[in-house]
């Protein structure tokens, strides 16, 4: 029987687990990464789109000032480290569906609330040949999207040279509080002093985080080729967002259900993206591939990062939803400093707020 200590045990190796397992190893703290290659992941699925203004009133995001600045320069240096490119800053443009709507975010109340991230903007002959904007719309900036796979492929590599990930599906019956211990198999168990569970969707599964107010979302996408050579250099958002990918590709999405919580693409959701892309873009396309996902939402909209109010040894870094992208790396570096440095973690994401739905469920 072999017997290793780390710092820190994550499980999960998706967007949450892969940045809060890089803060810490970069701050020099001894990691462990538990991850089921097998499992599906909505990482692997979510287009990765970062936004700074959202909603049909067009409002800046919640903390977008705090967000966005740190975010740019966050994965620029991480695609240094790294060594891949799987970053990419790209301008959004959201054409009015009508005049009702235009004139309504042409108000000096309504550009106020989307400020410095957005512009009305007037399409050129390339943009007009391409998407339905006869109104015009408003091009945002500050956004973009990550090639997650590709990132988190890069992750991968650089926790196995580190040799910190390990293929395994985590058990629960395996993990013994009292002594801070995770059997792994017969042969190897692992110690820790912080169990962080970073699991997405399959968390609302975990014996010890089950009371959490979990609300996933399915979505589906579509990877789609022009059937024409366009030129389209922004993404465009009405209804649907299309992502313009190298070689004439786009990524068409997403729809969300609250039903059928599985990883099964669906003609239904096939034929509703392609209904509003056709309403959207003018470019005749072919679908040539379909995914879906189960994003790990909440419901009040919020991740959720913080310690067990019992199990102080137990965390979590979950619920980052469809805004994984831009929330990921500014928590994980909030939770990383509330870990080492006792720093308060945001009031909004604290797992402290849902403690009377944790007292709720130990008095039932």
């Amino acid at each position: 029987m072999t017997t290793k200590h780390y710092d820190y045990l994550l499980v999960g190796q998706g967007l949450a687990g892969s940045l809060l397992g890089y803060s810490l190893a970069k701050r020099g703290y001894s990691i462990m990464v538990l991850d089921n290659y097998e499992q599906p992941s909505s990482s692997r699925v979510a287009a990765g789109i970062y936004n700074p203004v959202t909603g049909r009133k067009l409002v800046k995001t919640w903390l977008a000032d705090a967000i966005f600045p740190f975010l740019k320069t966050y994965y620029t240096e991480l695609e240094k480290e790294l060594g891949k490119n799987f970053f990419h800053p790209m301008q959004m443009f959201r054409p009015f569906p009508n005049q009702e709507v235009k004139d309504f975010l042409l108000q000096e109340t309504a550009v106020a609330n989307y400020g410095d991230f957005g512009k009305y903007h007037t399409p050129d002959e390339s943009l007009k040949s391409v998407v339905k904007s006869e109104l015009g719309g408003v091009m945002t900036d500050h956004s973009g999207w990550v090639d997650l796979p590709l990132m988190l492929d890069a992750f991968r590599e650089y926790f196995e040279k580190k040799q910190c990930l390990l293929q395994h599906l985590f058990d629960y019956q395996g993990l013994h509080l009292e002594n801070n211990t995770y059997q792994v198999n017969n042969e190897l168990t692992l110690t820790y002093n912080k169990l962080i569970f970073c699991e997405g969707f399959y968390g609302r599964n975990n014996p010890y985080f089950s009371w959490l107010p979990f609300n996933p979302v399915k979505g589906e996408v579509l990877r789609v080729k022009f059937k024409e050579d366009i030129s389209l250099k922004e993404m465009v958002n009405q209804g649907v967002f299309v992502i313009p990918l190298p070689n004439g590709r786009a990524r068409v999405g997403a729809t969300y259900s609250w039903h059928d919580l599985d990883w099964i693409p669906t003609e239904k959701g096939r034929a509703d993206l392609l209904e509003k892309y056709n309403k959207l873009m003018l470019a005749d396309i072919e679908v040539e591939e379909q995914l879906a996902g189960v994003r790990p939402a909440t419901k009040d909209r919020r991740p959720i990062v913080g310690l067990h109010p019992l199990y102080h040894n137990l965390g979590v870094f979950n619920g980052l939803g469809s805004k994984g992208v831009s929330l990921a790396p500014y928590f994980a570096e909030q939770f990383v400093d509330f870990l080492v440095n006792k720093k308060e973690l945001d009031p909004e994401v604290n797992i402290n707020r849902f403690g009377s739905l944790y007292l709720g469920q130990k008095q039932s």
